[in-house]
């Protein structure tokens, strides 16, 4: 009974704080009917929609489901764990901070699929020099940039970007980072009206929030203007729009995070590297867990995204309805 408690009451509740379920289930459900209404659905493999809803974790594909919830669940562990995650209240143990992380030079044309990640986790890794930190790079669709004094030629394009919890420091030193990176002058942004790097302190009894903003799948869209008063005045001042994707914007993101797996685009740095190292352990032990039970089961078992986390808890009397 004690390991039950401890599930159910330090690892499970950050995982449903954090809203990842709910997340993944719409993304998905968008997901398969862009497949059928997407102009751009000839781009899709005949085994797309099972890889999208393979319950076996999919190798822990960037793009399946029940490989994304088994990542989010274990990674919540951790968290949870590390930060002694209250369950009554949300507190944490220690200042926390929401880091992002943008360069245009990781930035790359729509139409280039299988991107490689190498060069453009490192340029963003940098930044982060020896802080302690999970972080996931992430790409974010410019559908429209076709305005004088964008530092971006392309008329859309994929910014690869970062996003951090970064751990370890005060929030004065975590503001001297950002402004020294911001004073660098290597990490430019696509737009002219932003900053490169930015981070904000998670605030108290929001850390479900802020891994779940790490967590999200693709959901929105982004294109670059011009401010109707600067036009008449002749000096440029830029607004970015943010919209929900369309069909065919969202294959294209899963168009590019097709190819990745989740272990491709999550990095860590200092303490992060033994949480994110437990993590893709687990995540691959859960599957290997999955794959014995599924030998054993009868073939009419229709099979959930839940197998995948059945053992977690050792009562079957408890598990979790992920209905």
């Amino acid at each position: 009974m004690i390991v039950i408690l401890h599930h159910w009451t330090t690892i499970m509740p950050l995982f449903e704080d954090s809203g990842a379920y709910a997340a993944e289930q719409l993304a998905t459900a968008e997901l398969l009917e862009a497949f059928e209404t997407s102009r751009k659905r000839h781009l899709i493999y005949a085994d797309d929609e099972d890889l999208v809803l393979a319950d076996d974790g999919a190798n822990l594909s960037a793009v399946c489901c029940s490989g994304r919830l088994c990542w989010a669940y274990f990674l919540c562990n951790e968290l949870a764990s590390h930060f002694d995650y209250d369950v009554g209240d949300r507190t944490i143990n220690q200042p926390v901070f929401l880091f992002t992380l943008v360069d245009i030079s990781c930035a790359r044309s729509s139409e280039e699929l299988e991107v490689d990640l190498g060069p453009i986790i490192n340029r963003l890794r940098k930044g982060l020099g020896d802080c302690n930190y999970v972080a996931v790079i992430e790409p974010g669709l410019y559908s429209h940039v076709t305005i004088p004094g964008a530092n971006l030629k392309q008329s859309k394009c994929i910014s690869w970007h970062l996003h951090a919890l970064v751990w370890g420091m005060t929030r004065k030193k975590a503001k001297q980072l950002v402004a020294a990176l911001n004073g660098s002058g290597k990490y430019t942004p696509v737009s002219p009206g932003q900053v490169g790097a930015h981070q904000r302190q998670v605030r108290e009894r929001e850390l479900a929030s802020a891994v779940g903003y790490l967590l999200k799948p693709p959901k929105a869209s982004y294109r670059l203007g011009l401010r109707t008063e600067s036009v008449a005045s002749g000096e440029p001042r830029h607004i970015q729009y943010r919209s929900a994707l369309r069909p065919g914007e969202r294959l294209t993101l899963y168009l590019q995070l097709r190819h990745l797996s989740l272990p491709d685009l999550w990095i860590a740095g200092g303490e992060g590297g033994a949480i994110l190292g437990r993590v893709k352990r687990r995540s691959r032990a859960a599957i290997r867990r999955h794959e014995r039970t599924e030998r054993a089961r009868p073939k009419s078992r229709s099979l959930k995204p839940a197998d995948l986390f059945s053992n977690l808890v050792n009562d079957q009397a408890n598990e979790v309805d992920w209905r």
